[in-house]
């Protein structure tokens, strides 16, 4: 069998009995894996900490979030958690894991909530507003399953009720904006919110407190009722209070839809050109053979590693995302642009990785001075996404820095090890990669809305 013969040739002449026929006689078992024999890298000598931070998240929306309506979030949460004992004892809650969850929530919703001094974006505000009374509310919630004066049902709004309010304001985005990119920014994700609480969070009796006969079940549908319900008010607020500080609005619906799909139509090229014919859902995972025609580094080098981690992340949150092609448009143009302009830039990002394999590079630091000079050049590369003038590369900022947890927090253990070391190095290649294309995508739909 030819060695030119790639996973792209093999699907084209027969889809995955080809692919099959050429796993069996490729040798990729005989192949020499690169972690049998690594090179050396001193990993007492890479910090544990860096003296770059990652950069604070972007302002999306260009108003603030009024101290009145701040009170009225967090008071929200006290009253929630106000039925609840405190300390909760074995004495009057006995069950362990009960009393467990009502503690684990009460405190994560009293975490959750922003300090009075805390100065947040107001769409991150929102989701710590949110993520507090959903967990306030799965706190009581659980409470009220397992006494007698207790009714869950009655903690929140009913999901019904919640699943309408949440479909009539999705309704009404995008609003108008100051122009088409900032309205995809502002409105993208509040349009995201009420898109996931429709589709995954309130779907069926998934959320509803009187079908559930398990108090911890009882209680976390209760708090998805009231995370969700926290988000209708947040949304419906931002959105008025954002239109009543526009000097000259304009409506954006039109504009972000064409780039929407213009996009889409890009991203669909390249699915079609991964996949190889007769392929019925073009998100389907192709595997990293697709992107690369040789390889030119052993099996299981970081960079082979990065490489399939990245295609796997990627196509995973493209499976349930609202990304624009072949002959699916989402209904929400906002969401779907932004969750569109995030798969092409992640496709440009898993080439740019592909194409650094087939040139051979292993992506294994030479030395600690490299992981920390990668680490520089990922915060870099965020920091000018963050600054960036074009708010959609600003979106896609606050996608990438959460991406900094993962190595930083893998740099930090105790038990790092020379290959979680150079994992988390790759990752912060990744970041760097991904930032770049992203700030090429925001610049190319710029360019093509105001063409």
């Amino acid at each position: 069998m030819t060695d030119r013969l790639t996973r792209r040739d093999a699907l084209a002449a027969g889809g995955s009995v080809a692919l099959g026929a050429l796993a069996g006689c490729s040798g990729v078992g005989d192949e020499p894996r690169f972690w049998t024999d690594p090179p050396s890298l001193d990993v007492d000598a890479v910090p544990r900490e860096f003296d770059e931070p990652v950069p604070a998240r972007p302002r999306l929306v260009p108003v603030d979030v009024e101290p009145r309506v701040a009170s009225a979030f967090a008071d929200r949460v006290d009253r929630l958690l106000a039925p609840i004992p405190e300390p909760l004892t074995a004495e009057t809650l006995p069950n362990g894991e009960i009393r467990e969850q009502i503690e684990t929530e009460r405190t994560a919703a009293r975490e959750a909530l922003p300090g009075p001094d805390a100065s947040l974006p107001p769409l991150e505000a929102a989701e710590r507003y949110a993520a507090a009374r959903g967990h306030a509310a799965t706190a009581v919630g659980t409470w009220a399953g397992v006494t007698a004066e207790g009714d869950p049902e009655a903690v929140a709004t009913d999901a019904g009720t919640v699943r309408r309010r949440a479909g009539d304001t999705l309704e009404t985005l995008p609003g108008s904006a100051s122009d088409p990119l900032v309205g995809a920014a502002v409105y993208g994700p509040i349009e995201r919110w009420y898109d996931e609480s429709r589709r995954r969070t309130l779907v069926g009796g998934n959320a509803d407190p009187g079908d559930r006969a398990n108090p911890l079940r009882t209680g976390e549908a209760v708090g998805d009722v009231e995370r969700v319900q926290s988000y209708v008010a947040a949304g419906r607020y931002l959105r008025d209070r954002y239109q009543a500080s526009l000097a000259d609005p304009v409506s954006v619906g039109a504009p972000l839809r064409r780039e929407m799909n213009r996009l889409g139509r890009a991203v669909g090229d390249r699915l079609r050109e991964l996949h190889g014919e007769d392929v019925e859902d073009l998100r389907h995972n192709p595997g990293t053979e697709a992107f690369v025609e040789e390889r030119a580094v052993a099996r299981g080098a970081p960079s082979d590693a990065l490489l399939s981690s990245a295609v796997y992340r990627s196509f995973d949150d493209m499976w349930f995302d609202p990304v624009a092609f072949g002959n699916y448009e989402p209904d929400n143009p906002a969401t779907g642009l932004t969750r569109t302009a995030l798969a092409w830039t992640r496709l440009r990002a898993l080439d740019a990785v592909a194409a650094r394999v087939e040139n051979g590079e292993t992506m294994f630091p030479d030395d600690a001075a490299a992981i920390v000079a990668a680490r520089d050049a990922a915060v870099t590369a965020a920091t000018g996404l963050v600054g960036s003038e074009n708010p959609l590369g600003r979106w896609l900022a606050t996608v990438f820095l959460s991406l900094f947890t993962e190595p930083d927090g893998t740099l930090a253990a105790a038990d790092r090890t020379a290959r979680s070391t150079v994992e988390a190095y790759t990752r912060y290649r990744w970041i760097e990669i991904v930032a770049g294309e992203a700030q090429a995508v925001a610049e190319s739909v710029a360019d093509s809305i105001n063409s």
